[in-house]
């Protein structure tokens, strides 16, 4: 799936002399390019899609300028997946490189990580994914998906990421019901923001707004707000100013990482 958030324009990124795929997912000077011209209040975004995890499990992504996308699951059964990650592939390295780049020149970094089922729909039929999760090896299922996940994100917070910005298009409580919800997909869910937060200490995580509004629907979590003194400007700001007096970290979220110049000077954490 393509990050339309992260990713530039074909026009923009042509203005970059970035008229390839390859300049784009490849190499890591047009990454950081990239990056730099689509960087908003203070925060630059990556990756250019949340495909990457799934490619290091064995996805194959096709590769454009808006993005990349998995046109088919890469697996037909549970029992094909593989037990570890590999990241050693040409775009995650150029990916790497660019953010160790971007880290010396001192920019702060959000990094996408996506949830466990936009992670499986990359890698297994929906229909598969969904009957077993109904059996007992769903519980498993779910738990090597977390695995794979903290390997991810601290992968991308040894190489800078100050913010880990975790979303999951498939698992809302419209899409999944109630049910589904509450009592297969947040359990795990909470499990790993925990872990995510463990893992990475001082790393600020920030629950995209369609994730939010579900726990709030469901009543599995709780909102409150912070302001930082001296006021902040936008939101971007706010979110550097809360990392600063957060030397824990935090989870924060209910808005989108699409506004972050939106003139909004405060956070929500989000608490369960």
């Amino acid at each position: 799936m393509a990050n339309q958030r992260s990713t530039p324009s074909p026009e923009r990124l042509a203005e970059l002399g970035i008229t390839t795929p390859e300049q784009l997912h490849l190499e890591v000077s047009s990454i950081c390019a990239a990056a730099k011209r689509l960087s908003e209040g203070g925060w630059v975004t990556l990756p250019f899609c949340n495909t990457l995890c799934g490619e290091g499990l064995g996805a194959q992504p096709h590769l454009s300028l808006e993005g990349a996308r998995v046109r088919e699951p890469a697996y037909k059964k549970v029992e094909e997946l593989p037990e570890t990650p590999n990241w050693e592939f040409p775009r995650m390295q150029a990916m790497l490189s660019a953010m160790d780049t971007l880290r010396q020149e001192g920019f702060p970094i959000s990094y996408e990580i996506e949830g466990h089922f936009t992670l499986l729909n990359a890698l297994l039929p929906m229909g598969r994914m969904f009957a077993t999760l109904r059996k007992p090896a769903g519980a498993e299922l779910m738990t090597r998906t977390e695995g794979w996940i903290r390997q991810y994100a601290r992968t991308a917070v040894e190489h800078g990421a100050t913010l880990l910005s975790f979303s999951d298009p498939v698992a809302t409580v419209d899409i999944l019901g109630e049910k589904v919800f509450r009592n297969i997909y947040l359990p795990s869910c909470q499990r790993l923001i925990t872990h995510l937060r463990q893992d990475n200490p001082g790393v600020v995580i920030h629950l995209c707004g369609k994730l939010t509004q579900s726990l709030l629907d469901t009543g599995s979590g709780q909102l409150e707000r912070w302001e930082p003194d001296p006021p902040a400007e936008h939101y971007g700001q706010a979110l550097l100013a809360y990392g600063r007096s957060h030397p824990e970290g935090g989870v924060i979220g209910h808005f989108c990482l699409n506004l972050l110049r939106a003139k909004r000077g405060w956070v929500y954490e989000v608490k369960w």
